[in-house]
């Protein structure tokens, strides 16, 4: 006999101030691309609602319309009650997750994979038969990975790094002056694009910071959360709570943690006090490590030595037309917007031009890329749209999860088109000074 479906009751509260109104449908962007109630908000609270009291099983079509969520909060932004619907789907998801109900391909991507170990292995393993692969797999390749979910034939696989970031040689330890900054890397970062992570530590470094970077880290666990599978997520949180914050080593503690990825970050900052406060050997670290969390741009704009940076060299000939994407956890999550911004208008040469609805998310959304690829597809073909609506050549955004999305989307419309991150924006600036000098 199945064991009915429970939720915490800060989710039901949740619930229970949804009128149906349906001011979501006017922002999901789901609901925009599926076209279905269960694609919204108001739809998926009316699911969970009838599946706790009974009247319907907690079956395949309740799991299908739980996981077509992007988690990007837009629903609970433009709410007029302000119902937390990214909160009552994440609860959701946890219950059918602990009755290892989630589907058996996520249950082995985000239950197994994560593990930084296992992860780091297979990447290797990838990286030292790199030359199987190509950045586009034909349909008649035998070496098309349909099993870890992605599907359609134009399908852009990122390269693996020749050097994982957090193999190089890099300070561990804070030595000398100025603000004493962690950086947490992530998996994109680390594995995919370890520019971007390097980026952060240049720039870091040429603003007076003084940077260590943690060797023990691991994944956020951010992926594993979204999934619902909270076992994973505190695991890989525990880690990297004794990575930023050794217990017992108060005094080498940093003032500040950044990541060049805000979804990172916002894990970081949210979600790991949330899901270590019942332990009570790490709650006060928890609370600690939430409190010095800024994103990147953020902390960047804010140190001395970047505010005292000049715009760099004069460039001659027409300014290079940039927009800039707002990733759901900074704009969302942080309440930051400006920050990123003021990064890309100091860079010489450069116009930023906004796209519309800069803060529309992207579709990326960590599972739901794999497990919803055609709806995750339709999604950022209108971010597409929008951007190329600018006439921009360059995108930038501060979140790894949105860099994978926009890169293929964008390479799929404009191959070469450049797609970077707001820490490789700034180390532009960084270079050009260098040079300047």
């Amino acid at each position: 006999m199945r064991r009915p479906l429970t939720l915490p009751e800060a989710a039901k509260k949740e619930m229970a101030r949804c009128v149906r109104c349906g001011a979501c449908m006017k922002v999901c962007p789901v609901f925009e691309v599926m076209r279905r109630e269960g694609g919204v908000a108001r739809g998926k609270i009316a699911l969970a609602d009838a599946v706790l009291r009974g009247d319907i099983p907690d079956g395949r079509l309740y799991r299908y319309f739980l996981s077509a969520c992007l988690l990007c909060g837009r629903c609970a932004s433009s709410c007029p009650n302000q119902v937390d619907t990214p909160l009552i789907v994440q609860a959701a998801r946890v219950e059918l997750a602990a009755k290892r109900r989630g589907g058996a391909l996520k249950r082995f991507l985000l239950g197994r994979v994560p593990s930084s170990l296992r992860l780091t292995g297979l990447l290797k393993t990838a990286r030292a038969l790199r030359w199987l692969w190509a950045r586009r797999i034909p349909r008649e390749s035998g070496l098309r990975i349909r099993f870890f979910g992605p599907r359609g034939e134009r399908r852009i696989i990122p390269t693996v790094a020749t050097s994982f970031f957090l193999e190089r040689e890099l300070p561990r330890d804070f030595a000398g002056p100025g603000m004493r900054v962690a950086l947490f890397v992530g998996c994109v970062s680390n594995y995919l694009r370890p520019q971007a992570a390097a980026s952060a530590l240049q720039s870091l470094q040429a603003a007076g910071a003084c940077v260590a970077v943690p060797a023990a880290q691991a994944c956020c666990g951010l992926p594993a959360f979204g999934a619902g599978d909270e076992r994973s997520a505190r695991k890989l949180l525990r880690r990297n709570l004794d990575a930023l914050l050794p217990p017992g080593a108060e005094r080498s503690w940093p003032e500040a943690i950044t990541s060049p990825c805000a979804s990172c970050a916002y894990m970081l900052k949210q979600h790991l006090p949330e899901l270590l406060g019942d332990d009570p050997e790490g709650m006060a670290r928890a609370a600690e490590l939430s409190r010095r969390v800024v994103p990147f741009s953020r902390l960047l704009s804010t140190l001395s030595g970047w505010s005292a940076e000049g715009p760099g060299r004069e460039v001659s000939g027409p300014a290079r037309v940039v927009t800039y994407h707002d990733p759901c956890h900074l704009s969302r999550g942080f309440g930051e917007k400006d920050a990123p911004r003021f990064v890309l208008t100091r860079l010489p040469g450069m116009r930023l031009v906004e796209m519309e609805h800069p803060c529309h998310c992207c579709g990326h959304g960590g599972s739901f890329n794999l497990t919803h690829y055609d709806l995750s597809r339709a999604i950022a073909r209108t971010k597409v749209e929008r951007v190329l609506a600018t006439g921009a050549d360059l995108l930038v955004t501060e979140c790894s999860g949105c860099w994978l999305q926009l890169n293929e989307a964008m390479q799929e419309t404009r191959p070469g088109f450049e797609v970077i991150t707001t820490a490789e924006a700034a180390a532009r600036l960084v270079d050009l000074s260098k040079e300047k000098k």
